[in-house]
């Protein structure tokens, strides 16, 4: 049941995106009247339309992957199909865009965040939003979904490939317990800023859950 709720939200995304990228016009026709009516654009300003269709895209990547049973939970091999918290996390945002080093793990993720535009906020600082990174640099990193929803790999549950449980890439609607106990440290929010060249991280050898 998770998995179609993943891959529901995931199309949902898609069609967003989709109807985002419509040419607006900024007129609008009063009807019988044969005359034209100037209405404010509805269009957002390029740079926040910029970060928005960024951000879609990752979270949709996210949402496709949860759902889809070949990708698992690896520490090993976390480059894909299977990712450990914080290449599953990666992967998504550079299918967003996102010049970022696939090689990041939770200890090396927030400075490699903020150098390609994302602002980092401490826990109680902002309240977590849709695609939103909750990040604690120890231990594990997930997406945030709205309110206590999020989307992250969690846990190899059988030391097979691909996903067996349906658990070990997930989507949780309101029972993530990294969210509703707020063990993060960080919340990494990309507000559109403009990205700079990353300097590039060295894998880190202690990986993460």
């Amino acid at each position: 049941m998770r998995k179609l709720c993943s891959l529901f939200l995931a199309l949902l995304l898609t069609v967003c995106v989709v109807f985002q990228t419509l040419p607006q016009s900024s007129a609008t026709r009063i009807v019988g009247t044969g005359r034209t009516a100037m209405a404010p654009s509805l269009e957002k300003p390029e740079e926040e339309q910029l970060a928005s269709r960024r951000m879609e895209a990752a979270l949709e990547w996210a949402l496709t992957t949860a759902a889809d049973d070949s990708h698992g939970y690896s520490q090993a091999y976390r480059y894909g199909p299977s990712y450990d918290c914080a290449s599953f996390v990666t992967a998504a945002l550079i299918a967003g865009g996102f010049q970022l080093n696939e090689g990041l793990t939770t200890y090396t993720m927030k400075s490699a965040l903020e150098e390609v535009g994302f602002t980092a906020y401490r826990k109680g600082e902002v309240e977590p939003r849709s695609g939103d990174i909750l990040l604690d640099t120890v231990s594990h990193v997930e997406i945030c979904m709205g309110g206590t929803d999020c989307v992250a790999a969690h846990q190899d549950y059988d030391w097979r490939s691909g996903d067996s449980t349906g658990k070990e890439i997930e989507y949780r609607c309101g029972t993530c317990w990294f969210c509703i106990y707020q063990q993060y440290t960080w919340i990494l929010r990309y507000e559109g800023a403009d990205p700079v060249e990353p300097r590039g991280h060295a894998v880190d050898e202690r990986e993460t859950r």
